[in-house]
């Protein structure tokens, strides 16, 4: 029978897989190093390397490359790591009013091929999946590996339960509903991660941008959609169904004063494209370049529904994605209407990754499960 304490004390197996990590991570960012090298950088003992080298040596995943320079050195020369050619690639696919981009990543981030084809925005399901589909062939081929982790940004929710893209009514973007994983898992040999662009450029914010110092943090995407992705402790919140964070359906004030959703305010103040629920980027940056009373009003709806986000979920800080305004200054514009509106204070901040933030978060994901996957193997059998 097990006690508390040994139930809370690390395996074996998870010391080791953490190890053959910290093992992966140095060759990755320095290329070659010898044993002596990696327990120096790591503060890891050098038998605990050794093992790890060992290990990782065994199922393929790093090589020997040859001696190292003894100069300098005390003691014979090691002998140098490196990563194994072959060893394994991440995908990544964005889909959304832009356009299908779809990349083939070596596991230091290399972009190693890349394509984009255009999609009529809105668009179906029949006609995005066979662009999903034929994009990812094209890349996959002459790979320099098996594909070790895949993940897939779209603008639209994702069902968490099933992956299935969510249909809203007013979608700017899929008119139906699709589930990538169905036309990708097969073709790819891996799960494929499938999540909102939204709930990716928050991700990407949080962990290189202007959300590295927090635990909770609200992202807020202004552009020709609405969206919001919830950190919250340090993790993506996207609810039962994936919906969390629909900011285009929270309650603010409208242009007479009464409450209403806040795509609907928008469309009241002519800021909707043609027959279309996407909001017109031109005609915004237009009203707010004006910064006269129609500009304020405009203003103080989308406050109203920040500080109304802000007042149930108590982030650290909102992250303002500015996609409307031509000074860039949004952040700094909507923070007084904020603070007048929200029951406690609230800070605002600019995002720093201000270009294909959603595709900087599914690369980062790939990556990272890519180098999980590969310290998880197993040791090749001896014969």
């Amino acid at each position: 029978m097990t006690t508390p304490a040994e139930r809370r004390r690390p395996s074996l197996g998870l010391l080791r897989n953490l190890t053959d990590a910290h093992v992966l991570d140095q060759l990755l960012e320095a290329g070659a190093l010898t044993r002596a090298d990696i327990a120096a950088r790591t503060g890891i003992s050098k038998p605990t390397i050794s093992e790890a080298v060992r290990r990782l040596g065994e199922s393929g995943v790093i090589t020997e490359v040859g001696e190292a320079d003894g100069r300098g050195r005390r003691g014979p020369a090691g002998t140098l790591y490196r990563l194994a050619d072959g060893v394994g690639v991440a995908f990544v696919q964005y889909a959304g009013p832009e356009g299908v981009r779809t990349e083939l990543l070596d596991l230091r981030g290399t972009v190693l091929a890349a394509r984009d084809h255009p999609v009529p925005s809105p668009t179906t399901a029949d006609r995005l999946g066979p662009v999903l589909v034929s994009e990812a062939d094209a890349v996959l081929t002459g790979a320099p590996g098996p594909v070790l982790a895949a993940t897939v940004s779209v603008a639209n929710p994702v069902d968490r339960r099933t992956g299935r893209l969510v249909r809203l009514p007013d979608s700017p973007f899929l008119l139906d509903e699709l589930v990538p994983a169905e036309l990708l898992d097969d073709r790819l040999g891996v799960p494929v991660q499938v999540d909102n662009d939204v709930n990716w450029a928050a991700l990407a914010e949080h962990r290189a941008g202007a959300a590295t110092d927090l635990e909770d943090v609200v992202y807020c995407f202004l552009g020709p959609g609405l969206g919001l992705g919830l950190v919250l402790g340090g993790g993506l919140v996207r609810g039962h169904r994936g919906l969390a964070g629909e900011l285009a359906y929270v309650i603010t004030t409208g242009p007479d004063g009464r409450g209403r959703r806040l795509l609907e305010s928008l469309g009241d103040h002519g800021l909707l494209r043609e027959g279309s629920w996407a909001i017109d980027v031109e005609a915004m940056a237009a009203l707010l370049g004006r910064r006269d009373a129609a500009a304020d009003r405009v203003l103080a709806a989308v406050a109203g529904a920040i500080a109304t986000i802000a007042a149930l979920v108590d982030p650290e800080a909102v992250v303002i994605a500015d996609h409307w305004s031509a000074d860039a200054d949004l952040a700094d514009r909507l923070a007084g209407p904020v603070a007048a509106a929200a029951p406690v204070p609230v800070a605002l901040r600019a995002a720093m990754i201000t270009e294909h933030a959603p595709l900087v978060g599914a690369r980062t994901e790939a990556l990272a499960a890519a180098h999980r996957r590969l310290t998880a193997r197993p040791a090749a059998a001896s014969g």
